[in-house]
């Protein structure tokens, strides 16, 4: 079956954040080749930014931290009624809440007589997150949703996306995905243009007093989470300050209050005041960012896909000491553009810094290769290619 001439597209999140991070580029190329974007999400500080690029948002009242089964009953079936009324060719869903209630909002349709022909599903998963974390209340969560997360994924118009291998194979070995339609694609590429070495004109908010010439930077930019290795990167800082080696410690973010497992406000404080990191709160402009630091960190222990934060440092040529991980070994060529250490060892990864610290020209060998990287595998132009394919592919089945 040929695709419309302007396929109609639904991108659809919890949260405005990751289509702003992760969609907004994308939406943007596709509508150049003729495809109607609208985004589907709550209402949040983004959705101006959709707007005023373009494009409709349809919003959807889905919290995602909410566990209320009243709450989320009565957004599935505002899901399902956003389906029904705009009639997509193809749904685009990202996060894990979307990847759950949407085929099952499409599936409502069909039982109800509001849906003939049921769109093309791309379930995305940028890291499996907190649900397939270890723990307690994961494994709750993860028992209570497993039964319809697995119906949903394989229905015959579903296919999924995974930013790394592993992903896939977890969802596979817990007999949640029973097909092949699945494929390992980079969600988290950049705008090499933007994400570039440069000499910055002047220094990023809340960095102008913090800066101190000729000493050595290394920044860690995340959501300010424990499992994303906050407690590690402070820990090697400390352990780093009392060897006497002289660096400054930068940490950019803030504290994500709707994620379990937030670092407070109040402990970034103590830190700061204790003198071990200096903590510059939420940052618009990376690029500039970046190019004050000399190394980046990310000892991630969160199921990750890719981390973004990677992707952008090795852009700006940035040598990252990252978790050995599989969603950090996609960027991080250890010895080559970076280092990696074991997870949870702030030890190692002290060690792994005070080398890169003291050694200049091993941090430019690294530097350039990471940008090559950057530029022949993450540019935003050569991973939106492989999505236009993709999308072309399922609306021509």
């Amino acid at each position: 079956m040929a695709p419309k001439s302007r396929p109609k597209v639904l991108m659809v999140a919890s949260w405005d954040w990751t289509l702003n991070k992760f969609r907004l580029a994308l939406a943007e190329s596709l509508r150049e080749e003729g495809y109607d974007i609208t985004f589907v999400c709550a209402d949040g500080k983004y959705v101006g930014r959709f707007q005023e690029r373009g494009f409709r948002w349809i919003e959807w009242d889905s919290e995602r931290k909410r566990l209320n089964p009243l709450a989320e009953a009565r957004a599935l079936y505002a899901l399902s009624d956003i389906y029904a009324r705009e009639q997509p060719d193809l749904i685009h869903h990202d996060t894990i809440k979307p990847s759950l209630y949407g085929p099952l909002a499409v599936r409502l349709n069909q039982v109800r007589g509001r849906t003939e022909v049921p769109p093309q599903i791309i379930d995305t998963f940028m890291g499996l997150g907190y649900v397939f974390s270890e723990g307690l209340l994961p494994g709750i969560i993860r028992m209570v949703i497993k039964p319809f997360l697995t119906f949903g994924v394989n229905q015959p118009h579903v296919h999924l996306v995974f930013s790394n291998g592993s992903d896939r194979s977890c969802l596979q070995e817990e007999g949640i995905l029973r097909h092949d339609r699945a494929d390992v694609l980079m969600s988290e590429f950049v705008n090499t243009d933007k994400f570039r070495p440069f000499t910055p004109s002047q220094k990023v908010p809340g960095a102008v007093d913090k800066y101190e010439e000729n000493v050595p930077i290394v920044l860690m930019a995340v959501r300010l989470l424990w499992a994303k290795g906050v407690g590690e990167f402070v820990e090697a800082a400390r352990i780093l300050k009392d060897r006497g080696v002289e660096a400054q410690f930068w940490l950019a973010g803030e504290p994500d209050k709707d994620s379990t497992g937030y670092v407070p406000e109040e402990q970034l404080r103590t830190w700061e005041r204790k003198g071990v990191i200096e903590w510059l709160g939420y940052q618009t402009d990376m690029p500039t960012l970046m190019n004050q630091a000399d190394a980046a960190a990310l000892p991630t222990k969160y199921n990750e896909g890719m981390p973004r934060f990677l992707v952008e440092s090795a852009a700006c040529g940035l040598p990252v000491v990252a978790t050995d991980h599989e969603g950090c070994r996609i960027v991080v060529r250890d010895g080559e553009t970076g280092v990696l250490v074991p997870p949870g060892n702030p030890n190692a990864l002290a060690d792994a810094l005070e080398e890169l610290i003291a050694n200049t020209k091993r941090r430019q060998e690294m530097s350039r290769r990471a940008r090559d990287v950057a530029v022949r595998e993450y540019d935003e132009e050569v991973g939106a290619e492989k999505w236009h394919r993709l999308y072309a592919r399922l609306l021509r089945s």
